[in-house]
């Protein structure tokens, strides 16, 4: 506890000073006397939303106030509070999405107001609204029975080239109704491919290099299989270590677990291989199941830019990935919408 004062003027420091009640004294001539001063701590102006981004179709969020309640919230024009109807004066900071437009704000709380408020502080926030969903009303269902499956050709396989040493993402959308073994997505011409993605039984298996795999996600780390939706984002930036790639599952980065032969991700070569959907390879290990949204990067999205592909979904809508900032979007099969 001190108190930081300019011995000459008398000024305090209030910024160095820790809050409490201290006695000054001022002598002059040898004659001395004293004052006591109170330094009160800034209120506690601590509020948080749900989340950081939300779409003009998602439910009105409501911020938690976890210090001292009773102030005011406000935001830069384009943003609208439910209570206020304009972008100041909100009470609650409930924000209005439909009626905002799409931007990212700095959303601030005051304690001005507050009636409790002793020393008046501030805090902020950003809140992005983002673009609303666009219609997802179909996906493909593939049946081993049947030996369903997508061949999207070599395409994507050239854009990428040979001896590719960048960055790779893939996300998609499935729905397994059978453990057993099946490709979800692959680029080959048979077998292990240079980017392979395989369900089986109670794991996420993914392989480069057509030489092993990594096993990404089972049982022991949260996995067990089920028959619900489930987003799946693996990224890739090929530095030669298993630390670079990362496996995003509901938009949570899980740990990877190395199996096979460990693989090493640098100069894989794409060109001249199909990328195949709902399959290992054409002939082997179809998958079970119902496939959605797949999509490739030629960038590394961001854990941020991922957990918003999983986040902008609602009834019969899912995120438009041609709004991932930043990213280059090189391949996105819709699967019927």
């Amino acid at each position: 506890m001190a108190i930081v004062i300019n011995s000459t003027t008398g000024e305090i420091d209030l910024d160095a000073t820790t809050p409490s009640t201290y006695v000054v004294t001022y002598t002059v001539g040898g004659v001395s006397s004293t004052q006591e001063v109170t330094v009160n701590a800034l209120d506690n102006a601590a509020f948080s939303y749900s989340a950081s981004s939300y779409e003009p179709t998602d439910a009105d969020p409501t911020p938690t106030i976890t210090g001292l309640t009773g102030g005011t919230f406000s935001a830069g024009s384009g943003l609208v509070f439910v209570d206020s109807g304009t972008n100041t004066g909100s009470s609650t900071g409930e924000i209005d999405l439909s009626a905002s437009t799409v931007a990212s704000y700095t959303i601030t709380y005051d304690t001005t107001s507050s009636g409790s408020s002793v020393c008046p502080n501030t805090s902020t926030q950003t809140v992005e609204i983002a673009v609303a969903g666009i219609a997802n009303n179909y996906s493909m269902n593939f049946d081993s029975a049947s030996s369903d499956y997508i061949d999207a050709g070599t395409a994507i396989g050239d854009l990428i080239g040979d001896n590719y040493a960048g960055s790779l993402t893939a996300s998609l959308w499935f729905k397994r109704s059978s453990n057993a073994l099946g490709g979800i997505i692959n680029f080959t011409t048979s077998g292990w491919g240079e980017f392979t993605v395989l369900a089986y039984s109670n794991e996420i298996r993914f392989a480069i290099n057509a030489t092993g795999y990594y096993l990404i996600h089972d049982s022991s780390t949260g996995y067990t299989y089920d028959t619900n939706w489930h987003h799946l984002a693996v990224v890739m930036t090929p530095n030669g270590s298993v630390t670079d790639i990362k496996m995003y599952f509901d938009g949570q980065l899980l740990t990877i677990t190395p199996g096979g032969s460990s693989p090493t991700p640098v100069n894989l070569d794409f060109a001249g291989k199909k990328l195949y959907i709902g399959t290992w390879d054409a002939t082997s290990y179809p998958f079970n199941g119902q496939i959605d949204e797949v999509a490739i990067w030629n960038t590394a999205l961001t854990s941020t830019q991922v957990l918003e592909i999983y986040n902008a979904t609602g009834t019969n809508l899912t995120k438009d990935l041609t709004t991932v900032s930043g990213s280059n979007l090189i391949y996105w099969n819709r699967m019927g919408d």
